[in-house]
Order: C-alpha cells, then structure tokens, then sequence
C-alpha cells in the first residue's frame, strides 16, 4: 500500500470520527436536563427547559437564556404550557409562546379603542351643549321672562333653580355687569322683590341681589339707582319670616358697603330706622341681630378708616368728602340704637352663654359704638349684669375660643363699669 493511501484512510477515519463526537454531542445537549438556577445560563441550541422559568434573548450575545423567577415575578407567572398536557412531554417552549399574555393585550388594546371612542362621543356631545357664562346669563334672563306673570305653583321649583343658577354665577364681576346689561334687575330681580308674594322667591332673589352686588362697585351703583335700598328697608321693617330677613340684611351689606353715596340716601331715610326695627323687634332670631350690629359696626369703622387714611392721602379728598357728609350715629341715636343694643343683650343674655360667635359679634359692635353709648350702657345695671355672667362662664370654660371672648368682655367690662365701684358677680 502506498503512502498516498495510507493518509488517505487516515482522514477519512479522523472525519468520521469527528462527525460521531457531533452527533454525540447534539445528543447529549438533547438529553441534558437544564438546571435553572437564580443567575442567567444559556440555553444550548435544542435543550429543553422546565416550566415556569424566565426566558429572555441576550441582545449582546444572542443567546437564549434562562433563569428562575424572582418572588414578585412568581405570583404573576403565566403556566408555559396548559395543565392538561403530559407532564412527562418536554418538548423545547418556544419564547413567543404565551397566549395568555397575547389575550389579555389584545382585550386591553380593545377597551382602550372603546373608552376612547367613548370620550371622543362625550367630548362631541359636551362641544354641541357647552354654553359660556354669558350665554347661560342670558338663557337664564329668557326663561324667567318666559314664566307667566301669575304665580303658578307649577312653576315654581323651575323659578328657584333659575335664580339658584344666577346666584352661583353673578358672584363673577363681568357675569354680574352682564345680567344687568340684559336687563336682570328690570326683568328677574325688582318684579320679585317689589310685588311677588312667595316668600321663597323673594329669599331666593335677594340673594342674588347681594351675589351680584358684593365688591362689585358698578353693579352697586345699577343698584342703588333702581331703588332697591328702599325696597330692602321695607322689607327690613315689616317681614317676619327669619330667612327673608336674614336675605334682605345680607343684599342691604352688600349694597352699602363702601359706597357712601348710597349710605347717605338711604340710612338718612329709613334705612337706620330698619336696622334699628330688627334689632327691637322680639321675634327675629339672635343670628340676624348680630347680622345686624356687625353691619352698624363696620359702617362706622369704614367711615372712621376712610377719614383717617385722607389726612395722608390728598388724592382721596373726593372721596373724604362724600364721607364727612355722612351722619350716621347721629341718625344711629336718634332712632334708638344704644337702647337697642342694651335691651337685646339684657333679655337674651341666656340664650347666649352658648353661642360664642355671636357675643364675639355683639362685644365687636360695643367696643366700636362704646364712645356712642357709653353714657347710657355705663348706668345700664341689666346690661352690666348680662356681660359679666357670660364673661364669668366663658372664663370658666376649658374651650380657648371662649377664653379669648371672655378677654374681650372683661377689657369691655372695665371700660364701661368702674370696677373700684362694683363688686364682680
């Protein structure tokens, strides 16, 4: 034999050879069970795997690897194959299989077209029916001009939810300047509160009054030109009903309220002497009361700052002017303020000793009128007496807004009763 056959069988062996080593190899790698451990391991090509691993593509290898799940991942695990399968069955899990994934984003993908489309019909219908605030001003004008002139129990819940709308939206400015500019007050507010007879109307109206005319200085003025200072007087004077008077107060605040043109004409006339009536009268209720000498109060204040900032400010001399006009304690007097005050606080002492708030409103009201008064209240033995008794309950309370209540009675107490000549109760 020669020595070219010799090499020749020599590498037909060492191919055969190498060709039993591969398929050996592919063999075992078929055979071989994958151990899945917390770490990443590759996954020979054709080796199968056990269930409920995490599988992933190596992006910088691009091998598959695998590895067990991680307690957060265990709870959500989807099974890799359906449980009615042969447990014995091992054959290689392709990684894009995963139906239940698939499904449950192919539902999430449905309901978020569907929710979307849903909102796009919302947003549609929301476009056809939106109305600015001046369009429903207006809108809300129309209907009630469209109510019959009789009153009609029918039509009346419809009348109170369109004055409740207003009164939400003239507390605006501009909204309030455009009611009037469309003839709200002729047409909605002054019919009710001059001639309708439903005490709610009436309630109702005027406190869409005080909503459009609160900080509000050109409406004040639209205001006060229809007369409605008046008309609120009137009312103050002879209404019994304790919502209707409350309404009233709250619209006449407003309405006066840094306008001291208006305080001139109207509590020269029969303004004061309304305010006065409420206080006297013995079937209003406290909380109106107190409406009532917080308004007096504030009425003076106001007089007394706007006086006092005009000795520093020359531009403000117009408007000093308009003030120094103003004789309001005077007129406060004249009509019976200080016995007023003095016979509410003396009959009703006892109603109060559990309503803090409103002897807070009463002591205000005392401390700013006391030069006004003083010489009437200091000799006023049912006045001392009804101040001292809440003083001593409220100093004697373990609430501390009582305590600071009970503070300003006794520095009140102390200026109007000389303590050296009285014994404390």
């Amino acid at each position: 034999m020669s020595g070219k056959q010799i090499l020749g069988l020599l590498a037909s062996a060492l191919i055969l050879g190498s060709l039993q080593v591969a398929a050996a190899t592919e063999t075992d790698n078929k055979t071989t069970e994958f151990v899945a451990t917390k770490e990443w391991q590759v996954i020979a090509e054709g080796q199968s795997i056990p269930k409920g691993l995490h599988v992933r593509i190596n992006l910088q290898t691009g091998l598959k690897e695998a590895k067990l799940l991680d307690d957060n991942e265990r709870d959500t695990a989807l099974q890799s194959q359906p449980e009615d399968q042969d447990q014995g069955d091992n054959e290689p899990l392709a990684l894009d299989y995963k139906p239940d994934i698939i499904e449950e984003s192919l539902r999430r993908v449905k309901e978020q077209k569907k929710s979307y489309a849903e909102l796009r019909k919302a947003y549609k219908e929301f476009q056809k029916n939106f109305r600015t605030d001046g369009e429903l001003i207006v809108q809300l004008i129309d209907q009630y001009r469209n109510f019959s002139r009789t009153p009609l129990e029918t039509e009346l819940r419809s009348k109170l939810d369109c004055l409740e709308n207003l009164e939400y939206l003239l507390h605006q400015i501009d909204n309030a300047l455009m009611f009037i500019d469309n003839g709200g007050l002729d047409d909605v507010l002054l019919p009710i509160v001059v001639n309708d007879t439903n005490t709610s109307l009436r309630v109702s109206a005027m406190r869409v009054l005080g909503s459009l005319t609160s900080n509000n200085p050109k409406a004040q003025i639209k205001v006060f030109e229809k007369n409605f200072g008046s008309h609120l007087a009137q009312i103050l004077m002879s209404s019994g009903n304790g919502g209707e008077i409350s309404a009233a107060l709250h619209a006449f605040g407003a309405l006066l309220r840094k306008f001291p043109l208006a305080q001139q004409r109207v509590l020269s006339t029969s303004g004061t002497q309304a305010l006065i009536k409420v206080l006297q009268s013995p079937d209003v209720e406290l909380r109106s009361k107190a409406k009532v000498v917080t308004l007096i109060s504030d009425l003076v204040l106001e007089k007394r700052s706007v006086l006092k900032a005009s000795k520093d400010a020359p531009e403000a001399a117009s408007t000093m002017a308009q003030y120094v006009l103003l004789e309001f304690e005077p007129w406060l007097q004249t009509q019976g303020y200080c016995s007023a005050v003095d016979g509410v606080l003396t009959k009703d002492f006892l109603h109060l000793l559990e309503q803090p708030e409103i002897v807070e409103q009463f002591a205000t009201a005392l401390e700013t009128t006391e030069n006004l008064c003083i010489t009437s209240w200091s000799n006023s033995s049912g006045l001392r007496h009804a101040l001292l008794t809440i003083r001593n309950r409220y100093a004697n309370s373990k609430d501390e807004y009582r305590l600071e209540v009970s503070q300003v009675l006794a520095k009140l107490c102390e200026r109007l009763f000389n303590k050296s000549k009285h014994t404390e109760l």
